[in-house]
């Protein structure tokens, strides 16, 4: 449910309002604006009688209740773009980032020069995967306590943001203090248990799309996050199995408009596992900037022929550079969209 003050409404009135709330058994969330005050109440939403009392508040102007199951994410909570921070590098509001880092650190050479190169050409925020959640126990799992401490001495000598995907609760402590955003990968997407413990670790969460998960249950899945005291969410749409092997997955362009119009979050775009081909990986990007995705989270290694994991689809680091150069055109645009939707 949600409840719109009138125009300049009071602090007093505001009080009075949210402890209402309360007595009813919801948990009021209260978002001001410049002008007005909106307070999304968390609980049930049956009862016509609870929406008849706030209805006759002196300070309320609406109540109108949401039936979607994500409520904190949607745009009746929030109507404008959510700008999530990441030690300083803003993503959403018009502020688009393109991530990128290899698959996964296999070494402090290749990590390091994989940074060198990124850094080179204008990246904030490295992909830096010490854990790897693999499909099959024999593929390559990560350097895990040894990719941590690489990470933390190239993060020292390079001061750059890092993205680190966190498999599971245990190793959130592990990588609080290396990492400045936690990744949550397609196959804990739903996994609300670490979704709650992540929530309260205090820093942004990227949020991949399940590899079957509908577009609600991913921004239900958002919700958890919310709702636990994790406002910096960013969605990031990864791409979709599929019956077709074209490609590695489905990219889902679609769901990038659609997270947009019903989710105030900022929306990414994962093209690498999406193409499965560092070939394709180009113009999957240039679409989802296109549909509005606030930036893009890339694969990027400096011999991709040898890595451990996800070969085919890893750009070669030291053309990189290239890449972010073909992507310029499209990221005005993006820009462009923005002001345009801003309008």
């Amino acid at each position: 449910m949600i409840i719109v003050l009138k125009r300049h409404a009071s602090e007093t009135d505001i009080a009075t309002v949210s402890d209402l709330v309360c007595t009813l058994r919801y948990q009021p969330r209260i978002i001001r604006g410049v002008e007005q005050t909106v307070i999304a109440c968390i609980g049930d939403e049956l009862s016509n009688r609870s929406l008849e009392v706030l209805r006759n508040l002196s300070a309320v102007e609406s109540v109108f209740p949401v039936q979607k199951k994500f409520k904190l994410v949607s745009r009746e909570y929030h109507p404008s773009d959510s700008v999530v921070n990441v030690k300083g590098t803003l993503i959403g509001g018009g502020n688009i980032q393109v991530i990128a880092g290899p698959c996964a650190i296999e070494s402090y050479d290749q990590f390091r020069t994989s940074v060198t190169d990124l850094t080179r050409c204008g990246v904030k925020i490295i992909r830096a995967m010490p854990f790897k959640p693999r499909t099959s126990p024999y593929d390559f799992q990560g350097l895990k306590l040894d990719g941590v401490k690489i990470m933390r001495d190239i993060k020292t000598e390079f001061d750059v943001a890092m993205i680190s995907e966190v498999p599971g609760p245990a190793q959130i402590e592990i990588l609080r203090d290396v990492t400045d955003m936690f990744q949550i990968g397609a196959r804990n997407a739903q996994n609300y248990d670490l979704l709650e413990h992540l929530a309260h670790a205090g820093k942004p969460v990227l949020l991949k799309r399940g590899m079957a998960s509908t577009i609600e249950e991913w921004l239900t899945a958002a919700e958890y996050l919310v709702v636990n005291g994790c406002p910096q969410v960013v969605l990031c749409e990864r791409g979709l199995r599929s019956f077709d092997k074209a490609t590695r997955n489905l990219l889902d362009i679609g769901a990038v408009a659609v997270a947009r119009q019903l989710s105030h979050l900022p929306v990414m775009v994962d093209p690498s596992h999406a193409a499965g081909t560092c070939s394709l990986v180009p113009a999957l990007a240039r679409a989802g900037l296109a549909a509005g995705a606030d930036g893009l989270i890339v694969e990027a290694h400096p011999d991709p022929v040898n890595a451990y994991s996800d070969a085919a689809q890893q750009i070669e680091s030291s053309k990189f550079g290239g890449f972010m150069k073909e992507l310029e055109p499209w990221i005005a645009l993006a820009h462009d969209l923005r002001k345009h939707e801003a309008t």
